[in-house]
């Protein structure tokens, strides 16, 4: 399958994103794992001590906008493939990038209310803060979850477009299994089974877009 010259620059940024995003899906996991702490915030956790949190989805919130030129890329190396299927992935990609993006700035923003929180002295207010607190912490919960489902259904859509497109048999099916795997443990969320197959999709994921940023480097 040809590919278009003049489209070799969005293809090698596409590619370099999604190495970069991949990494840095790697080392927020590791990053949860080396201080011990988990995703899931409480307002406590968020009011009393904002560095940790913050850090963590500001850093998570970075590798979800890079995933923006990443999907760009795959488009231009897989619109001449299944041009409406693509458009569909690459649409519902940028949704649960913005998603994403919501869902951390809710957290992120709570860091200016943290002094204020440790200042007062009224009980009624502590208890004021934590109430709004633990909204925000719900809000950014929701959109995550939104974002989580359609960036698996964009994968899945994706990967189905790889199998007969410019990337091996087995990447698409990597890409396949990744997004299923991923919307089967957010729906697990609101289903209560095993969300752990969420993590295992997200592993999958990071590994997989590593792989094709590589391959969309290559391409020429």
């Amino acid at each position: 399958m040809s590919l278009d010259k003049s489209e070799e620059g969005i293809r090698k940024v596409g590619g370099f994103s999604l190495i970069v995003a991949g990494f840095v899906l790697f080392l927020f996991f590791v990053a949860l794992i080396f201080l011990q702490t988990s995703p899931t915030l409480t307002p406590e956790m968020v009011l009393e001590d904002p560095l940790l949190p913050v850090s963590l989805y500001a850093l998570a919130a970075f590798g979800e906008l890079i995933l923006m030129p990443g999907v760009l890329g795959l488009y231009y190396a897989l619109k001449n493939v299944k041009k409406t299927y693509m458009l569909m992935g690459t649409a519902l990609w940028l949704v649960a990038v913005i998603s994403f993006l919501v869902s951390r700035t809710q957290i992120i923003a709570l860091a200016s209310i943290s002094g204020c929180y440790k200042v007062v002295s009224s009980e009624s207010l502590r208890s004021a803060y934590l109430v709004s607190t633990e909204h925000a912490i719900e809000l950014s919960g929701a959109f995550a979850e939104i974002a989580l489902m359609l960036f698996a259904v964009s994968s899945i859509i994706i990967g189905l477009v790889m199998l007969k497109g410019v990337f091996s048999k087995g990447v698409g099916y990597l890409v396949i299994i990744s997004g299923s795997l991923t919307l089967l443990g957010t729906l697990g969320v609101i289903l209560e089974p095993l969300t752990i197959l969420t993590l295992f999709g997200l592993i999958l994921s990071a590994v997989w877009q590593i792989i094709v940023g590589f391959k969309l480097v290559k391409l020429d």
